[in-house]
């Protein structure tokens, strides 16, 4: 029977111990009853595991290890139930699971939120987890974990007044390398890449031009290099899904949104297939130009303005104090020639 990598919280960085599917189940049944505390409380007190048998929870050791023992969904937020989870599992020859309800499952704001764990047969490498968790993540509309391999789940509690809820499936566990689900991922993978192939001879936006004066420092340049794409998506209610990213806004299942890498400059940018997408201009457009259009409505002066002094005041002053010694040294070298004359 697999393993999997097991720590009393989230906290723990060494001496990890591991658990089977047997155990796993078991914490499913029975978790531990925490009280009074809030699902954010909760958590720093949640034991967790990974998908992985690797020595540690980190990327570098889980990708070099290159075993993985389980497959999870994380689905949150979701319009499925306990039973249509388990329908869709089931009609996809997917019969040994395990499906839980989070401590944050319908509270305050919060709609349906499950977790999911697939008991695998033997295990897989890193590139074949992530193109099942890919297409997984497609077909249950689900946050791509395939993104964060070293990604830790936490192991359910039970809060006082929660409404815990979970399912188990008794089958046999999924053996992927003989399975339908494998052909339909890599199907799903193919077509995902044939659209950023198209997407790759998109035209590129120009930069938003903005003048420099003295050494000011660029907020455009300082925007692009502070986030990562993937971060960014996620922060805006984009789910991942294998190669690609659905919008808040789609209606359809299947993602269309692609963060593609230049062949002249190297940068990366981003595209959309979605016609209900704001940033879906029709060319590739950088973070900055992104954040403009999500959060500005597309008014690129005030968003500079903004952000400057929102997110990066540091710089803003300094562009504020080299501002000042320019205007001065203009008055300065128009006085001088003032005088020659």
């Amino acid at each position: 029977m697999l393993n999997f990598l097991h720590g009393k919280s989230h906290n723990v960085t060494a001496d990890f111990t591991y658990i089977n599917w047997h155990e796993l189940k078991l914490k499913i049944e029975n978790p531990l009853n925490l009280g009074a505390l809030t699902a954010k409380d909760a958590k720093a007190k949640s034991a967790v595991i990974a998908a992985t048998d690797a020595p540690n929870k980190t990327k570098d050791t889980v990708l070099k290890h290159d075993n993985f023992t389980l497959i999870r969904l994380d689905l949150d937020d979701t319009k499925l139930d306990l039973e249509s989870i388990a329908d869709t599992l089931e009609g996809m020859a997917i019969h040994s699971y395990l499906i839980h309800s989070t401590a944050s499952h319908q509270q305050g704001d919060k709609g349906n939120r499950y977790r999911v764990y697939i008991q695998l047969a033997a295990s897989i490498t890193y590139e074949v987890w992530a193109l099942v968790e890919g297409y997984l993540s497609y077909i249950f509309m689900a946050d791509d974990c395939a993104k964060r391999p070293q990604q830790i789940m936490y192991l359910p509690v039970r809060l006082k007044g929660d409404s815990y809820q979970y399912k188990i499936g008794e089958g046999e566990a999924l053996n992927v390398d003989n399975s339908n689900l494998l052909q339909d991922a890599h199907a799903f993978s193919a077509e995902q890449q044939q659209q950023i192939e198209q997407a790759n001879h998109k035209p590129i936006k120009p930069p938003y031009k903005t003048e420099l004066l003295g050494k000011q420092v660029s907020i455009i340049d300082a925007v692009n290099s502070a986030y990562s794409w993937h971060e960014l998506l996620l922060s805006y209610g984009y789910k991942a899904q294998g190669k690609a990213y659905l919008p808040p806004e789609s209606t359809s299942k299947q993602a269309g949104a692609h963060i593609l890498t230049s062949h002249t400059d190297g940068k990366e940018r981003y595209y959309s297939h979605h016609e209900s997408d704001p940033c879906a201009t029709g060319v590739c457009i950088d973070k900055f130009d992104f954040i403009v259009l999500r959060s500005y409505q597309g008014d690129y002066k005030r968003a500079l303005k903004q952000v400057a002094e929102t997110y990066f005041s540091d710089l803003h002053k300094h562009n504020l104090k080299e501002y000042k010694i320019h205007k001065q040294n203009q008055r300065t070298h128009s006085l001088f020639m003032g005088a020659k004359l």
